[in-house]
């Protein structure tokens, strides 16, 4: 009798075997393989924004430029003008060219917030003041008519034309006793990705 419930036990092992097996083969009928297969590349695109092609200085009146500005690729520096009587005006413009591959727009732009005029005589208080309120300079884009401002666009391979003008009014009655030294002239565009 023993030999037949070890023959019946194995029977049992094989049959629950045969089962195990016959469940995973008929769940690894039903599986269902999914491939998600590709490439990729970056292609670098180029950032390049800078000044272009400053025009000769467009002179009113009797006003002359001693020191002419310098041009590099992102500043305009060293300009020296001198006006001398109402009406004298100096006017340069240039260019800011986009010959990158993305679109830009001016994130900031930071204006000067007037002139300051210092001057150097006895009167020195009264010929700084005359100057200031007799003294306009502006700063626009010639391409669009606009202030320039935080925001304006600038397509890629695409320029714009800037205008820079200081000039003594026309309608100034008067003119300081002595020299007069103006600063804070300059302005900033930070051009960032559009």
């Amino acid at each position: 009798m023993e030999n037949r419930n070890n023959k019946g036990l194995i029977l049992g092992i094989v049959a629950m075997i045969v089962a195990i097996i016959g469940t995973g083969v008929a769940f690894a009928a039903l599986g269902t393989t999914l491939n998600v297969t590709g490439t990729a590349k970056v292609t670098p695109a180029s950032w390049n924004i800078h000044f272009r092609t400053l025009s000769s200085p467009t002179i009113t009146g009797a006003a002359t430029v001693p020191t002419p500005p310098v041009l590099s690729d992102t500043t305009i520096n060293n300009f020296n003008i001198v006006l001398t009587k109402p009406g004298d005006s100096v006017t340069y413009t240039f260019y800011v060219e986009n010959s990158g591959s993305l679109a830009a727009r001016i994130g900031t732009f930071t204006a000067p917030t007037g002139p300051t005029c210092t001057g150097t005589g006895t009167n020195a208080t009264n010929d700084a003041s005359t100057v200031c309120t007799n003294l306009t300079y502006t700063y626009k884009n010639v391409t669009t008519g606009n202030t320039i401002a935080a925001g304006d666009v600038l397509a890629a391979g695409a320029s714009t034309q800037i205008e820079l003008k200081i000039m003594y009014n026309s309608t100034a009655t008067a003119l300081p006793d002595a020299e007069v030294t103006i600063s804070g002239l300059g302005f900033s565009m930070n051009y960032i990705e559009n």
